[in-house]
């Protein structure tokens, strides 16, 4: 008997799909642009035993009022927190006239591809499409073109930046470098993710509106979970932040019960930032972070490996006096000019760009 073809997609009418915005380059020919598709799909439905023993530790760890975990902020925070993530759904995107089936969503209902795609097609979508639409993309500027992107069956949108082999990219931390978060406290970090509105560290906007029009690409690199991509996603396009790819980590709330919830940030965001620099050998690269975590040993440790890609360290200094001896460590052998520490945006905004 022979074998029935396999649906292009598994989506259901319930399910939610969300895409990431990702990057795109070019393959050693130039003739190709090897596009990468990420995104999330879940479908809500009621708490159950595990999420409500969740949401009690929750409200203990931040000695939150029920009227607090009510409102509707936290709802909306802590939603896809406690949806259930469609593990094997199956995904495809439609790039221009073209559909493209992905690899089945893991278990945490994420789900990445890579498509190629002929370097004149992608230019003629790209200055042909439009950004706009469901998925957290924003209309800031960005030194890069983009290339529109949608999940084939669902009303999910998104857009991939077009990153040339040669120039400048930003990576950059979010959490108490680009707005206030508290890390270094589980409970003001708590409160802060689930409780308060988002409020940004005051001229990191302007700064890197600046470098955007300098020609800098922009890759915001987070230890922060999928689950917030969107509320963070609005949160940068509210304030002013230039468009770029979002790289946060996996995470499911009821697997680590929140005590672990910022402690397992560290091994992905590494990985993620070797791969954005392997993937572009030609591009420099500056590095924006804090002191809050392990940014300065991360960053230190990626200059050493890539010590002709990483131009500039520039590291938010949130103790009042800076412990010389961890960055002595965490910036051994790298040159003395390349890493600097900051308290104010107003610091950077006198450098000049690119050579900071």
């Amino acid at each position: 008997m022979a074998r029935g073809v396999q649906p292009l997609t598994t989506l259901r009418k319930e399910d939610r799909v969300v895409l990431f915005p990702s990057v795109a380059c070019r393959t050693a020919d130039g003739h190709h642009w090897r596009v990468q598709v990420q995104g999330d799909v879940s479908v809500a439905g009621r708490p159950g035993v595990g999420a409500r023993m969740v949401l009690r530790y929750l409200r203990r760890a931040m000695r939150a009022a029920d009227d607090l975990t009510m409102h509707p902020l936290f709802q909306a925070r802590i939603a896809r927190f406690l949806a259930q993530g469609r593990a094997g759904c199956r995904v495809a995107v439609r790039i221009g006239e073209a559909i493209y089936r992905l690899p089945s969503a893991g278990r945490h209902g994420l789900f990445q591809g890579m498509v190629e795609l002929p370097a004149g097609e992608v230019l003629r979508l790209a200055q042909a499409g439009s950004t706009g639409g469901e998925g957290g993309w924003w209309p800031g500027p960005s030194a890069a073109a983009c290339l529109p992107v949608e999940v084939y069956g669902a009303a999910a949108r998104s857009a991939v930046l077009l990153v040339e082999p040669e120039g400048v990219s930003v990576i950059s931390d979010i959490d108490d470098t680009l707005k206030h978060t508290g890390v270094g406290c589980r409970r003001t970090l708590l409160a802060s993710t689930f409780l308060r509105p988002f409020e940004s560290i005051p001229g990191m906007a302007a700064l890197f509106q600046r470098w955007a029009a300098a020609g800098a690409v922009f890759h915001y690199v987070s230890a922060s979970p999928w689950q917030l991509y969107e509320h963070l996603a609005r949160h940068l396009a509210e304030e002013g932040f230039p468009a770029g790819s979002f790289h946060l980590r996996a995470f499911r709330l009821r697997d680590h019960l929140l005590r672990r919830l910022w402690l397992v940030r560290r091994s992905g965001k590494w990985r993620t930032l070797c791969q954005l620099l392997a993937m572009f050998p030609r591009r420099q690269f500056v590095l924006v972070g804090d002191s809050a975590e392990r940014d300065p040993e991360l960053y230190g440790a990626l200059a050493r490996r890539y010590p002709q890609q990483v131009i500039g360290i520039w590291i938010r200094q949130l103790e009042k006096l800076p412990d010389l001896r961890r960055y002595a460590r965490a910036f051994r052998g790298v040159p003395e000019g390349c890493w600097h520490l900051f308290r104010s945006a107003e610091e950077l905004l006198v450098q000049p760009w690119p050579t900071l």
